[in-house]
């Protein structure tokens, strides 16, 4: 199998190619073309952001057949969304007592 003769950082290379422009963040065409490349998401992080924004993703990613990973910053929109919905975990609500 390919994947299997090249090395984890030289996948991440080819997956960080230039891509076509387009209406969506760079980093979210980055995403799409890891998970083409048979990256998994580890981890999903909803992190404050210091600019207008107002929140940011922390996107872990790791292949199946190594121990080597990668991060991902994506912007908070609809689309990122939509797309890393079932990924995010939410932290739980402290409770309040009466």
């Amino acid at each position: 199998m390919l994947n299997q003769t090249i090395h984890p950082a030289q996948m991440w290379m080819t997956v960080q190619e230039p891509r076509v422009s387009s209406y969506v963040p760079n980093s979210y065409l980055l995403l799409l073309s890891a998970l083409d490349n048979g990256w998994l998401i580890e981890e999903v992080e909803l992190l404050p952001s210091w600019d207008q924004h107002g929140f940011i993703y922390l996107v872990t990613l790791y292949l199946n057949t190594s121990t080597h990973s990668q991060q991902i910053i994506l912007p908070k929109n609809p689309l990122v969304d939509k797309l890393l919905a079932e990924y995010l975990v939410e932290s739980p609500v402290p409770q309040t007592s009466v």
